[in-house]
């Protein structure tokens, strides 16, 4: 008996010890938020079980995008992919990766019946050139494209994993390594014995969910393509990815008319008849390349496709407004994209504020429907910042004119057991009503959109109270408040007077916000 206590007692600690290790602790959710990476935004967030480990997987993906970068890159000359394009017919050794996402373009090709080709760099490059010059481009230029393009783009040896390349045709990755990365930087983060529960890493809205995370996903619809505006649908998604492609960010203004940046490369056009495609799948970069590819495709051939492959849901809309979805699409309710409702009543406002909270519709005195107040900001590159960038905190909201807040459009902010950064947005926090909405307004939103430049973002305001309520015409300052973690704080206020007379205002920016721009319109006059 002493023999077996004597040995048994250190085996137990042991094994105590290692269950408390083993065991999770209560997990938190940590918000990250970057600019200027692969082009565009990042929005990570973690379910962690300390702020140490949260920061780690930060980290840690934002050097596995940088690694992942400097090998697909077709902007950087020295990265893998531009030095293997500067050779021709010679049979290269390539890093796994590379050779992974090349037989990834070979199936997906195959698949889509031509309609995915990294081969059409060079209608992106022609028609860029041809936008410059405010002209499309010549019969005599598409057909020269066309035969550039003719040739197969390399030949590849899985055995040696070598790949020659075979034309001077210009190539591009852009259709799908940016969903290689959000997959791959996931999988190295994703790390329960550093206490990483789960991630959601959204890259330019191509984003992946995993592990003990379900997150709300909201896929922006693309004639209303700014923060806040009613969702297109809205799905949970578990251990899944999501891609949305399509021209409300990118494209070519030549004269009048908009042309998508998406070309069908059997045709040497732009796409026309598909606005956004968006798909779900199990891996990042086969959502990544089918939301491309859908953009190309007609409905019915996406659809077919989409109900073919296990794991993989689209929706589609036209440039007609209908919408199509593939059998399995796991639509959800949408209500919670209304507008917010304070947790007050009427009679607890007080001056305009419950005026208008009261108000009824009268002739002439109310906000014009018809129309819409533009907010355009972009967000200032911190001085010395070669590369990325954190996003500042920020709100965006509407004053009466007694300067009660009555809509708020943005809140950015972290508010977790560890940090609170939403009254650090003090003009914004002073407001009684603002603040009464920090518990109600939802800081998790994610959204799923056509990929936009870094740092831009637009809002509408329609006109709507936060209890979503029409309110008067009249003058309301519009104000922008942004504060940076040990940084500094920033406030743009411009006063307008909203009625039936369009108008176009350009603010002034400062150390923080670049540039604003406040333009009541026409509704539908987006493009």
């Amino acid at each position: 008996m002493s023999s077996y206590s004597s040995m048994g007692l250190p085996i137990l600690l042991v094994w105590g010890s290692l269950f408390c290790l083993l065991t999770p602790a209560t997990a938190e959710d940590f918000t990250f938020f970057h600019e200027n990476v692969l082009g565009t935004s990042l929005e990570l967030r973690t379910k962690a079980d300390t702020a140490e480990a949260a920061s780690w997987a930060e980290e840690r993906i934002l050097r596995e995008v940088d690694r992942l970068s400097a090998i697909f890159s077709g902007y950087n000359a020295a990265s893998e992919f531009s030095r293997w394009q500067a050779t021709s017919n010679v049979a290269i050794k390539v890093s796994p990766e590379l050779f992974e996402v090349f037989q990834a373009c070979d199936e997906w090709a195959a698949r889509t019946g031509g309609a995915f080709d990294p081969r059409v760099e060079a209608l992106t490059r022609l028609w860029s050139k041809c936008a410059k010059q405010n002209r499309t481009p010549t019969a005599d230029e598409l057909s020269t494209n066309k035969a550039l393009m003719s040739r197969p783009a390399w030949r590849l040896d899985a055995q040696a994993r070598t790949a020659e390349r075979l034309s001077n045709c210009p190539l591009s990755l852009n259709a799908i390594a940016k969903g290689y990365i959000v997959e791959s930087a996931c999988n190295v983060a994703l790390d329960r014995v550093r206490g990483i529960r789960g991630i959601l890493l959204n890259i330019g809205g191509d984003l992946r969910v995993c592990g003990d995370l379900v997150q709300s996903i909201d896929i922006v619809d693309p004639t209303s393509d700014s923060e806040g505006a009613d969702p297109l649908s809205r799905v949970k998604i578990q251990a899944s990815s999501v891609a949305t492609s399509g021209n409300s960010q990118r494209g070519y203004r030549i004269g009048s008319q908009w042309y998508s940046h998406i070309f069908d490369p059997r045709t040497g056009h732009p796409v026309e008849n598909i606005t956004s495609a968006t798909v779900i799948a199990s891996r990042a970069e086969v959502a990544d390349a089918l939301a491309t590819s859908f953009n190309v495709l007609p409905v019915a051939e996406s659809l077919r496709l989409a109900n073919s492959l296990p794991d993989v849901q689209c929706l589609l809309v036209n440039r007609d407004g209908q919408t199509f979805r593939s059998n399995g699409w796991p639509e959800r309710a949408k209500s919670a994209a209304q507008p917010t409702a304070l947790a007050v009543a009427p009679s607890e406002l007080s001056g305009q504020a419950k005026e208008q909270a009261e108000a009824k519709p009268g002739p002439g005195g109310m906000w014009n429907e018809d129309f819409e107040l533009l907010v355009a900001f972009e967000i200032q590159r911190p001085e010395g910042a070669p590369g990325r960038y954190r996003r500042p905190y920020l709100a965006v909201w509407i004053e009466d004119k007694e300067g009660a807040s009555v809509r708020t459009l943005i809140l950015w902010a972290q508010k977790n057991a560890r940090s609170q950064w939403v009254p650090d947005l003090r003009r914004w926090y002073h407001g009684d009503q603002a603040r009464r909405l920090v518990d109600e307004f939802d800081l998790r939103k994610t959204l799923s959109r056509a990929t936009r430049p870094p740092g831009k973002y637009d809002v509408v305001w329609d006109g709507k109270d936060d209890h979503g309520r029409q309110l008067p015409a009249g003058e309301y300052t519009v104000s922008i408040e942004a504060v940076r973690e040990h940084g500094t704080y920033q406030s743009i206020r411009k006063r307008v007077t909203v009625a039936n007379k369009p108008f176009v205002e350009d603010l002034k920016g400062n150390v923080e916000i670049k540039s604003a721009t406040l333009t009541y319109r026409r509704k539908g006059q987006a493009r």
